[in-house]
């Protein structure tokens, strides 16, 4: 019997938490006592410029409320036997992701808690890791513009979430954007794609190095002895 494992997943939004949900329970279906929850936020936000003065008041974005949600999971997770850790999971955007990955690994440091953590970020937005599985986009979307498709370099900075939209909306971004009256409704569209292409997606094979890095992360937690 595998030995107990318990991951808790941090994410900036609800399309995020909708594919990585998909994601997981693809991973965990051939494993036993494995358990993960996610916590979805309203935004990315920005890491406070003082990591150790915690903020009891949440703003629902996850880089602002991360600190408090490190150390209140660190210590209920304390009594937890077995594998435990943090996943927290968010889009490089318009950062330099390296200066980015920097901050939160210092933002970590500063904390001073046991609870091991992983940040895995999007190369640019998580809607890359949909359209790093060109075989799921399709099936999601069997009307898709392939020559868009097959244009595209996985990871690459040009807008994901639009070129996503080019690629299965009916008219493309314009006429999503002519149809949505909000960005809430840009993010209902969001929504769809990440339950319908996650449905589909091939975790093991995918096109994306910042997914595949996801993956390779959770692969060495889950197989180390601590």
């Amino acid at each position: 019997m595998d030995e107990y494992t318990y991951i808790e997943i941090l994410i900036e939004d609800k399309s995020g938490e909708v594919l990585v949900r998909q994601i997981m329970n693809k991973y965990v279906m051939n494993r036993e006592n494995f358990t993960y929850r996610i916590h979805s936020f309203k935004g990315i936000g920005k890491i406070p410029p003082k990591a150790k003065m915690v903020s009891q008041i949440k703003s629902g974005r996850l880089l602002n409320d991360l600190p408090g949600y490190l150390k209140g999971m660190n210590a209920s997770m304390e009594d937890i036997q077995g594998k435990k850790a943090i996943f927290v999971l968010l889009d490089s955007d318009d950062e330099d992701c390296a200066k980015l990955k920097m901050d939160l690994v210092e933002m970590y440091q500063k904390l001073q808690i046991e609870i091991q953590v992983y940040f895995c970020i999007a190369i640019e937005e998580m809607e890359a890791w949909l359209l790093g599985d060109s075989e799921a986009l399709i099936k999601a979307y069997p009307m898709a513009k392939r020559s868009l498709l097959q244009k595209y370099v996985p990871d690459s900075i040009i807008g994901t979430w639009e070129y996503l939209a080019d690629i299965v909306y009916k008219g493309g971004l314009s006429a999503l954007k002519r149809d949505a009256a909000s960005y809430y409704e840009i993010g209902l569209f969001k929504i769809d794609c990440a339950e319908n292409i996650g449905r589909w997606m091939d975790i093991r094979n995918n096109a994306s190095q910042s997914f595949q890095y996801f993956i390779r992360k959770l692969d060495s937690f889950c197989e180390s002895n601590t």
